[in-house]
């Protein structure tokens, strides 16, 4: 990182980083060129990106890194575009992505947590009863063991990779590649305002990534395991928990040396980007 550092430092006082759709002005003292920089996509990406930028941004003086959440998938097609040359993604590359150029790099691992509100009385289900509850087919509690109260679905929206990924590891791989998420349900942006609305919604479930967890069980509602393991680090590492993905920064190509992508994924896999996946209660890869 010294290295990294050293020509980070000399590439922007020479102002020669190469940004797609970045924007720079001049605004210090001194007259050195201030570099202002967006990267987006995943909100489950986001609370590691945001730790990420701060301790980047400390380590290169004149770089200003924000990170817009809009959901994997416009994240990836942001950075198709070149609107971004830099995209979170909690989902896996499609077919067509890959032949536009995108290039995954793996930062964490994340197990999706089924969270529910207090009011719900099981603590766990299996598989294919979970598959069954998000795809509409049970629509009560009590169809599952748990008391006579109507089950209230808390989803993420289409643009989302923690939609499709669960989507692909719950409903399709349980009831066949056809099946999909229910219509009848609560959507939400993110995965905090799908913690809040479990939180505050009587006999609602949903999926967060599990740095997220807190948010329900906070106000007295709890984690659900599925087919009785609980998404823990070690249950996701040994692939215990059926509902597991890893979590990814993705650039057009491979990244290349001397660039502001290559050297923020170069700190993101660095101890102390490591260190930062961990705080946030995610899982690091190295």
């Amino acid at each position: 990182m010294k290295k990294l550092f050293t020509i980070l430092t000399v590439l922007t006082m020479a102002t020669t980083f190469v940004f797609a759709g970045g924007s720079k002005e001049t605004s210090t003292p001194n007259n050195v060129e201030m570099t202002n920089y967006t990267f987006g996509g995943s909100s489950t990406v986001a609370p590691i990106a945001n730790a990420a930028i701060a301790g980047f941004e400390i380590q290169n003086a004149g770089v200003k890194v924000t990170y817009e959440t809009t959901g994997s998938s416009v994240g990836i097609k942001n950075l198709l575009s070149g609107t971004f040359s830099l995209a979170g993604s909690s989902r896996e590359l499609k077919n067509d992505e890959v032949t536009s150029g995108a290039y995954k790099t793996k930062i964490a691992l994340d197990g999706i947590t089924v969270a529910v509100n207090k009011s719900v009385s099981i603590s766990n289900l299996s598989m294919k009863q979970l598959a069954n509850i998000f795809a509409g087919n049970i629509t009560n509690w009590k169809e599952v063991g748990g008391d006579d109260m109507p089950i209230e679905l808390v989803v993420r929206d289409e643009t989302s990779g923690t939609y499709g990924s669960f989507t692909e590891i719950v409903i399709q791989d349980t009831l066949g590649k056809d099946a999909t998420q229910a219509k009848k349900a609560i959507v939400a942006k993110e995965n905090g305002e799908v913690a809040t609305k479990i939180a505050s919604t009587p006999g609602a479930i949903g999926y967060i990534g599990m740095g997220f967890a807190s948010i329900v069980t906070d106000k007295s509602g709890k984690e659900l395991s599925i087919d009785n393991e609980l998404p823990t680090i070690n249950n996701v590492l040994d692939k215990k928990y059926p509902i597991s993905r890893a979590l990814y920064v993705v650039t057009m190509n491979a990244p290349k040396e001397g660039t502001i992508e290559k050297a923020f994924i170069d700190y993101l896999l660095s101890t102390a980007g490591q260190d930062m996946v961990a705080e946030k209660q995610f899982i690091p890869v190295n």
